[in-house]
């Protein structure tokens, strides 16, 4: 069986504890609908979902092995990712914000797992010119870039 890590079993106890006090402290303040209306079913929602974690947690079983495997690949795409973001922010200033963009996206992308080759440039190319514009609006002062 898989257990829950402690780490996230702590980080459980301490989110019901800090809805079941919220709640507490609420109904004690004042105990009127206007109150209540949103932090009893927020903080029952919020119980609720640390109880399905819990449960669910307890009644998946999986190999050891696999599980480090993908432990593995996980690790080796976030330091890749990782890696990808250093040449990204190195590069801003050298071939432009959004060329860096551009291919940070994509490669981000690509690193994802994603398969179809023609989803990663159309995306990358959209989001890359949403970025631009909205930076261009926001910022006073020009952004280096190539192309745009």
């Amino acid at each position: 069986m898989r257990r829950l890590s402690t780490s996230h079993f702590i980080f459980l106890v301490l989110i019901s504890g800090t809805a079941l006090y919220l709640n507490w402290s609420a109904i004690n303040a004042s105990p009127t609908l206007f109150n209540l209306i949103i932090m009893v079913p927020s903080g029952i929602l919020v119980l609720a979902l640390a109880a399905f974690i819990f449960i669910k947690s307890s009644d998946q079983t999986t190999d050891d092995e696999n599980q480090k495997k993908s432990q593995h690949r996980a690790l080796v795409g976030d330091l890749a990712l990782l890696g990808l973001f250093a040449v990204f922010c190195l590069s801003l200033t050298t071939i432009g914000f959004d060329v860096a963009t551009f291919l940070f996206v994509w490669f981000g992308i690509m690193l994802g797992g994603e398969k179809n080759w023609i989803v990663p440039p159309l995306f990358s190319a959209v989001f890359t010119l949403a970025l631009i514009k909205g930076f261009g609006a926001l910022f006073p002062f020009p952004m280096p870039l190539l192309v745009f």
